[in-house]
This record gives C-alpha cells, sequence and structure tokens, in this order.
C-alpha cells in the first residue's frame, strides 16, 4: 500500500512540474513575443469579428469564404508537397546547393499562390458586408498594427 502511493504522489508530481514548466514557458514566450499569440496572427480578418457581423452578411461572407475552400486546400497541399521536398533536399546524404534553390523557390511560389488565393477570397468576401461592417473590421486591423509594434 505504501508503494503504491509512493508513486502515485511521484507521479503527481512529475506532472505538477511538467505543467509548470509548460505554463512558465508560456508566459516567457508571451512577454518576449507579445505580438505572437495563437490564431488569429497574420489574419486581417478575424474569425471573432467575423462571428461579430450580423446573421445575414456572416452567412454571406461565409458562403464566400466557403466557395473557395477547395482552391485554397489544393493550395495548401500543394505548399506541404513542396516543403517535404525542400526537406528531403536538405537531408538528402549530399549536399546540393542548386537542388535546394530550387526547392526553396518552390516553396515560396506555393506559398505566394496560397496567400494570392485566400486574400481573393477575403477580397471577395468583404464586399459582401454592409459599409459600416467593413469599418468595424478595418478599425479592428488597424489597431492589431498598432499594437503588434
Amino acid at each position: 500500500m505504501s508503494g503504491e502511493r509512493t508513486s502515485i504522489l511521484a507521479v503527481s508530481l512529475a506532472v505538477s512540474v511538467l505543467l509548470n514548466l509548460f505554463l512558465a514557458g508560456v508566459i516567457a514566450g508571451r512577454i518576449s513575443f507579445p505580438g505572437f499569440w495563437f490564431a488569429n496572427q497574420g489574419q486581417l480578418v478575424a474569425r471573432g469579428e467575423i462571428r461579430a457581423l450580423p446573421e445575414a452578411e456572416r452567412r454571406a461572407f461565409n458562403q464566400i469564404i466557403r466557395s473557395h475552400l477547395p482552391e485554397i486546400r489544393a493550395l495548401r497541399e500543394r505548399v506541404r508537397d513542396a516543403r517535404r521536398a525542400a526537406e528531403q533536399a536538405i537531408g538528402a546524404p549530399h549536399y546540393d546547393k542548386q537542388l535546394l534553390e530550387t526547392r526553396f523557390e518552390a516553396v515560396r511560389q506555393a506559398q505566394l499562390a496560397q496567400g494570392a488565393a485566400q486574400h481573393e477570397a477575403v477580397i471577395e468576401a468583404l464586399g459582401k458586408l454592409s459599409d459600416g461592417s467593413r469599418a468595424t473590421i478595418a478599425r479592428h486591423a488597424e489597431e492589431r498594427v498598432e499594437d503588434a509594434r
């Protein structure tokens, strides 16, 4: 009984220490990199802002975004494939500078194509919003830019 109790205490202590280290890392990261935080980083239109739209505008916005999803998903897969190819070139037994340059260029081009498709979808979807809703989203985007400085 005593041995079982000791092992439970040891496991509890280990979990507690790991949890504390994780939380300390999150706090240190938040302090060190204040502009870097979870999901909406880098998005011009945050999901929370879309959820706050009037029902009809939110549906219209989401419908446009959904219509672009097959293309965006295909481009995301192209980015993944290009990254895998670059990783293979990095891990090759012999260093081949030309191959690496070619693979990194393919990654850049795939990322550019994916970003352009995402921007096109957002541009089209923003066209379905009222002037007031677009103004609110623009104001929040400006605030995020200020916060990132």
